[in-house]
């Protein structure tokens, strides 16, 4: 791999977040999960008696792609959908107590991933990326509302203009 140090930021950033990724699913390979499983697993347990919707609200999924996800962890007996009475067209979701008590475990392991993937980089080092990265996200928020908002391209010459605002 190049020397990413003198590579521009979002190479690096990309790299990084890259072989996070990668750390994490082979983290989870042993237990069956893949980091997305386990991000909704996270999700579920930090607000018990969401929607199916509200789920897919918070965890950025379509609900096609909700759906796919939520019937493997099903069939695994890690979460259970429950009919709501109110709208027969909504379902609560849960988790089981093997799918709470497989959460508690793996996010310790990922927890470790995280002291150790931080180690000398001191508490405001950490709090300057923090910022930066709101930021970057910010910015993505409305580089991706001004995509919206422009028509689609003519031809496929047209795709390639710049970003708007550069």
């Amino acid at each position: 791999m190049d020397n990413l140090a003198e590579s521009p930021l979002s190479r690096l950033i990309y790299f990084t977040a890259q072989a996070m990724k990668n750390f994490a699913e082979k983290a989870l390979k042993p237990y069956d999960l893949t980091l997305e499983q386990l991000l909704l697993l996270k999700n579920i347990a930090l607000d018990a008696g969401l929607t199916q919707r509200q789920l897919g609200d918070q965890a950025n999924k379509t609900p096609a792609n909700l759906t796919r996800i939520l019937d493997r962890l099903e069939s695994k007996s890690l979460v259970a959908r429950q009919h709501n009475p109110r709208d027969r067209r909504a379902s609560f979701v849960s988790l089981t107590r093997k799918g709470k008590a497989l959460t508690e475990e793996v996010t310790g392991i990922l927890e470790s991933f995280a002291t150790n993937f931080l180690r000398d980089i001191t508490p405001e080092e950490q709090q300057v990326i923090r910022n930066a990265f709101g930021k970057m996200s910010r910015n993505l928020l409305e580089m991706h509302a001004k995509l919206d908002q422009q028509p689609a391209p003519a031809s496929a010459g047209d795709a390639l203009t710049p970003w708007p605002g550069r």
